[in-house]
């Protein structure tokens, strides 16, 4: 394998990718992009120099695969469902994990639909007795959807789409999903009810909730005796949510009338699975995003994603950050950029080891992004100590490791003629310190706080953060001491606590101060401490 292109990201496709993403690969001036790969080895040697990998169903990300990857900063899985990637091991080190969980709600939604309708009204049957030569149009009795109703477990953005397309066939929707917004989902013409309400009283039950270790067979033998006898089950999404023995009994029983199922927990099925056999169970081979479009849509959405996310440009849908349609990226950038500014100042500045970090957001609307917010601070902050990167994605999992406590507060400063600012107190053995930032109208980062010290300063490039006696003459004299190191000053900033007390200056400026130059400075009777930061 040879050596990646200096300045290219070097893009590993471990197995079929449709051909729109290829197109789009390939399309990018800053990429070179290899692969697919037939077998493991030869994916493992690819990935050593590798900055990203883009996989489907049939490759695990797992802990031996990112061993073999030691540059690897993103993982990108052209497809909806993350079951065969370790999310934990790729934020632990640092590395993203894209999918592309919208791409194929439009066939997914269409194939439930084509599912249910080819189950309730017996297609499949009468298909082949076609076939056979036979013609048994009256024995196939099937039953209409206009005025059933119907149950959607899980009100995402593809039980949004399910729900819309039934109520297009006049069926009245019932709505299972404990995160949905009541007036959201009046709105849309359905109706918000409990588990066991809805089981009860469906005619209908498609599932389209994520599977997760709370909804890994949440129909179980006790839900399925829960659902209104003769009930119809269409899965089209995981194969997880439903015990497949309690729904074989319940199919055997009666409880359930007939079954369309998309995907089954072992695949491929063996020949003899006895759930697939039934002769009331509709079966085909996982074929929910089997569309031209969702294909393409795929393929697409996912390189543009990757390539966004590897650029730095946009990171709204990695799974492992907490940005979506509600929490852009775009409208949070400001605010990550200041964090990752007093994270650094804070963490060149401790006096010892960071016990603890707290956070204080005030604004309209940017609680929401707290989360995103700590973890910016905690990448300028933390210094890795195991080899790990430290990034967004590794930063909260890195604190914790190195019992570093974070909390939110509320009080950590006063200072209310700000309409957004954002604060940080951290703590050390015998010590603390609180910071705070704002943006102004134009984006531009400005740090307002440094512990007692009220000051308006540029976050920004070589400083020295100096603190000193508030009397005549300081500011000549460190003035006259960087010029005669070669210092060239671009920005002074000063604050006092009070008129003839301690003040504090924040100086950028040209070039890194030297050791020399330091020294000097502190042994200023006038001066405290001089400290050199890179922010």
């Amino acid at each position: 394998m040879t050596a990646p292109k200096d300045g290219l990201l070097r893009i590993v496709v471990a197995e079929h990718l449709p051909e729109a993403g290829w197109q789009a690969l390939h399309a990018a001036p800053d990429v070179e992009v290899v692969g697919p790969f037939p077998e493991g080895a030869a994916l493992h040697t690819a990935l050593r120099d590798a900055d990203a990998l883009i996989l489907r169903g049939a490759t695990t990300v797992d802990e031996a695969l990112l061993d073999a990857a030691p540059r690897l900063k993103a993982v990108a899985r052209a497809g909806a469902r993350l079951e065969n990637v370790d999310m934990e091991a790729c934020t632990r080190r640092g590395i993203l994990v894209l999918h592309v969980p919208y791409a194929n709600v439009f066939a997914v939604a269409e194939h439930t639909f084509g599912m249910l309708l080819a189950a309730v009204r017996h297609v499949p049957e009468g298909a082949a007795a076609i076939q056979r030569g036979e013609f048994p149009r009256h024995e196939l009795m099937g039953t209409q959807l206009h005025g059933k109703t119907m149950g959607i477990i899980g009100f995402g953005r593809l039980g949004r789409a399910v729900a819309a397309r039934a109520l297009a066939f006049g069926l009245r929707v019932l709505v299972y999903d404990p995160y949905i917004d009541l007036s959201f989902a009046h709105e849309r013409g359905v109706e918000v009810l409990a588990l066991d309400e809805l089981l009860a009283r469906c005619d209908i039950l498609s599932l389209h909730t994520v599977l997760t270790h709370r909804t890994e067979r949440m129909l179980d033998a006790a839900a399925l005796a829960r659902l209104k006898p003769g009930a119809v089950l269409v899965n089209c999404t995981h194969a997880g949510l439903l015990d497949e023995a309690a729904l074989l009994d319940a199919l055997d029983s009666g409880r359930v009338a007939r079954a369309a199922l998309d995907t089954v927990q072992q695949e491929p099925p063996a020949p003899d699975h006895p759930l697939l056999r039934h002769p009331r169970v509709l079966a085909v081979p996982h074929l929910n995003q089997n569309t031209v479009e969702s294909q393409a849509a795929t393929g697409r959405e996912i390189v543009a994603d990757l390539l966004a996310a590897l650029r730095g440009e946009d990171f709204g849908r990695v799974a492992n950050l907490p940005f979506d349609e509600q929490q852009p990226y775009r409208d949070a950038a400001p605010y990550l950029h200041l964090a990752a500014k007093l994270g650094k100042l804070q963490g060149q500045m401790a006096g010892g080891w960071i016990e603890r970090v707290e956070v204080e957001v005030l604004g309209e609307g940017l609680s929401r992004y707290v989360r995103p917010i700590a973890a910016s601070l905690l990448t300028g902050m933390l210094r890795p100590v195991d080899g790990r990167a430290v990034n967004w994605i590794s930063a909260p999992t890195l604190a914790h490791d190195q019992g570093i406590v974070t909390a939110q507060r509320q009080d950590l400063v006063s200072l209310g003629d700000y309409p957004n600012l954002l604060a940080c107190r951290i703590a050390w053995p015998g010590g603390s310190r609180t910071v705070a930032g704002v943006l102004f109208a134009n984006g531009e980062a400005r740090l307002v706080q440094f512990e007692g010290y009220r000051i308006d300063a540029h976050p920004e490039g070589e400083v020295i953060v100096i603190e000193n006696e508030d009397v005549p003459g300081v500011i000549g004299r460190v003035g006259t001491m960087l010029g005669d190191h070669g210092i060239n000053i671009n920005n002074w900033r000063y604050g006092r606590a009070a008129h003839g007390g301690r003040a504090l200056s924040f100086i950028n400026v040209d070039s890194r101060v030297p050791d020399d130059a330091l020294r000097a400075l502190a042994s200023a009777d006038e001066i405290h401490s001089a400290r050199r930061v890179h922010l």
